[in-house]
């Protein structure tokens, strides 16, 4: 192969690294809702265009949308409670990772060891969290 052959090669390669640099940067400003926030404005545009849903909305005083957000409190809530278990006794983590994922019963028992292999070796409890937290929205 020629040498000019070669640095048309690598300039091209440059370019193409240049401009997939350029889209992940583009991509990573992107404002993408989260699965939870999109729900909740798929369901407030049925509840709008829904007359009927709007009196059950009223008459029960308390939306369907803050039942949900309860429900993520309440799953983070219980987050939190495992990592505080972890973090006392460490040497149960495996335990209290497969009491965590028993909430879950649409996690099939394989994907459940799948899982727990991918934690049991996270040290730092901040990235812990944020893995559990994200199984939380995954599967609520």
């Amino acid at each position: 192969m020629e040498r000019g052959n070669k640095d048309e090669i690598l300039n091209m390669i440059k370019e193409i690294e240049k401009k997939n640099s350029e889209i992940e940067k583009y991509l990573s400003r992107l404002s993408i809702l989260s699965r939870n926030e999109t729900l909740k404005n798929i369901m407030n545009n049925i509840i709008e265009s829904n007359s009927i849903l709007q009196e059950i909305e009223k008459s029960k005083g308390k939306h369907l949308h803050t039942e949900v957000k309860e429900q993520v409190n309440a799953l983070q809530y219980l987050v939190d409670n495992f990592i505080s278990k972890i973090q006392e006794k460490p040497t149960k983590k495996i335990i209290y990772l497969r009491e965590f994922l028993e909430n879950f019963p649409s996690i099939s028992s394989n994907d459940k060891d799948v899982i727990i292999n991918s934690l049991k070796d996270e040290k730092n409890k901040d990235k812990l969290r944020e893995k559990m937290s994200s199984l939380v929205s995954i599967f609520l």
